[in-house]
């Protein structure tokens, strides 16, 4: 259960009310409301790293545009607007790559870019923590790092997959509406 301070920080308490202390986001309440024994035995993921072409919406979207895929992402995992986390993974895409060519001719362009995947891990670790699913193939640094557009990709479909499966997340139409009492 969680209480508003005077200050307005929102704090969260144990079973013998002690404090844990201020909830920063609402990532770290989900995370903090997730249970640890689950983790235990994680799931394999429902699709592959390399299954880029079961879903050509995310991977058409992946390759050429990975910034709005990963807004997305964090749109459906944090509740908040895609256009943020959009524009930061683009910000750091470009100028990361930009410094890199510039300064080394291309050379160290890889190394230099791989800010992004220190940005993006961190989302597919609380994807992981919030479904359950195992670190595969390797840590969520090394599977961005590798394969960036890749793992959005699987990330998307991981995302969606879960939410038409799940019954308390499922996307359901409205129903037909009509307009009745407003004839002239």
């Amino acid at each position: 259960m969680a209480t508003r301070s005077h200050q307005g920080y929102e704090f969260d308490f144990d079973a013998d009310g002690n404090d844990y202390g201020p909830l920063a986001s609402p990532t770290e309440r989900l995370i903090r409301s997730q249970h640890l024994s689950a983790s235990i035995n994680p799931q394999p993921w429902s699709t592959g790293i390399c299954a880029c072409f079961n879903d050509m919406k995310s991977c058409c979207l992946g390759l050429w545009c990975p910034c709005i895929l990963f807004g997305r992402n964090v749109e459906v995992l944090e509740g908040r607007p895609w256009t943020g986390p959009c524009l930061m993974h683009a910000l750091l895409l470009s100028v990361a790559a930009g410094i890199g060519y510039s300064l080394t001719h291309g050379t160290l362009l890889g190394l230099l870019v791989s800010c992004v995947p220190c940005y993006a891990c961190g989302y597919r670790k609380i994807l992981r923590t919030k479904y359950n699913l195992e670190d595969a193939p390797c840590g969520d640094f090394l599977t961005h790092l590798c394969c960036h557009q890749c793992a959005l990709c699987q990330e998307y479909r991981e995302i969606y997959d879960k939410l038409n499966t799940d019954s308390e997340f499922s996307l359901v139409p409205p129903s037909s509406q009509t307009m009745e009492g407003h004839l002239p």
